[in-house]
């Protein structure tokens, strides 16, 4: 019986051998200096203490080259009492498959606001979105929300939630309402969204 017990830990020891392993081989991690190099070649001097990274990213090659998709200011610069203006930048690899999209964090000094430009023409949102005093969209009409990242186009079939201008974000919703989505007005019965 000592044996049968002995040749089992055996055998488990051997079959665990590489389950304690964090990466393979094949995936590699992209770094907060990758995403810096790509702001600063886009225009905006940028150095590897300003980007932090939401999550760990990886990408099928050592250093791929990134795309900019967008640019979100994030508006909490007061209410941390700091006077350093923090953005939310949408990046993803240049050649489809060898990343997912992803977030990063810049904290830009006051005095350097970020001027991007990119071959992909990023979306850079305003924290106020204009204003007519006539509603492009009502609340309850059935609309195309279009999601287009340079890559790959969806629409899907929505309602508005709530009345919106042309600019304005809206929330809108599948038909089953099962799933909520945000929207740019573009027209009477379109909207545009990221992904």
């Amino acid at each position: 019986m000592t044996l049968s017990w002995l040749a089992g830990l055996l055998m488990a020891v051997m079959t665990l051998q590489g389950w304690g392993q964090s990466q393979s081989e094949d995936h590699f991690a992209l770094t907060a200096r990758l995403v810096a190099q790509t702001l600063s070649a886009a225009g905006t001097q940028t150095s590897d203490e300003q980007v932090s990274l939401l999550a760990r990213v990886v990408a099928t090659e050592p250093y791929p080259k990134l795309d900019i998709l967008s640019v979100e200011a994030l508006g909490d610069a007061q209410s941390r009492g700091d006077s350093a203006a923090r953005s939310m930048v949408k990046l993803t690899c240049d050649l489809p498959g060898t990343c997912l999209p992803f977030y990063a964090i810049v904290t830009w000094p006051e005095e350097a606001p970020p001027v991007i430009r990119s071959e992909a023409t990023p979306v850079v949102k305003n924290a106020r979105a204009k204003t007519n005093d006539e509603i492009t969209m009502r609340a309850g009409t059935h609309a195309i929300l279009v999601m287009d990242d340079h890559r790959s186009r969806i629409q899907v079939a929505v309602i508005s939630l709530e009345n919106g201008v042309a600019g304005k974000w809206i929330r809108v919703a599948s038909p089953d309402h099962k799933q909520v989505y945000t929207g740019e007005v573009v027209s009477a019965n379109v909207l545009r969204g990221n992904f």
